[in-house]
């Protein structure tokens, strides 16, 4: 089964009363348009610059906004690539780190 939506993280810095700056991470929820399979030659050119592609999610642009990283069944993907294929859609492809375990 997969998730029609995910979940775009972006990380702000906040000061508090003090001056202490700490990370607040805001999570955005989006739907997704389509779950693409990773292509074999996009595959080995990435892991042939160290990446491991796992995930392809195709979304509207409008919904973008820069962000690094994304949740999608409750697992934490790095956003290592992004595709235009059309004016309104988007492509992100994503590797799951281990640091990334939540």
């Amino acid at each position: 089964m997969r998730d029609i939506s995910c979940k775009l993280l972006s990380t702000t810095l906040i000061t508090d009363s003090i001056g202490v700056q700490k990370e607040k991470i805001e999570e955005v929820e989006i739907p997704i348009i389509k779950v693409e399979d990773i292509y074999e030659k996009e595959f080995y050119r990435a892991n042939e610059q160290g990446y491991k592609p796992t995930l392809r999610l195709r979304i509207s642009s409008l919904n973008y906004d820069d962000q690094e990283e994304l949740i999608y069944m409750n697992k934490k993907y790095s956003i290592i690539r992004k595709q235009e294929p059309t004016a309104d859609e988007l492509i992100l492809v994503c590797e799951r780190k281990i640091k990334n375990v939540k």
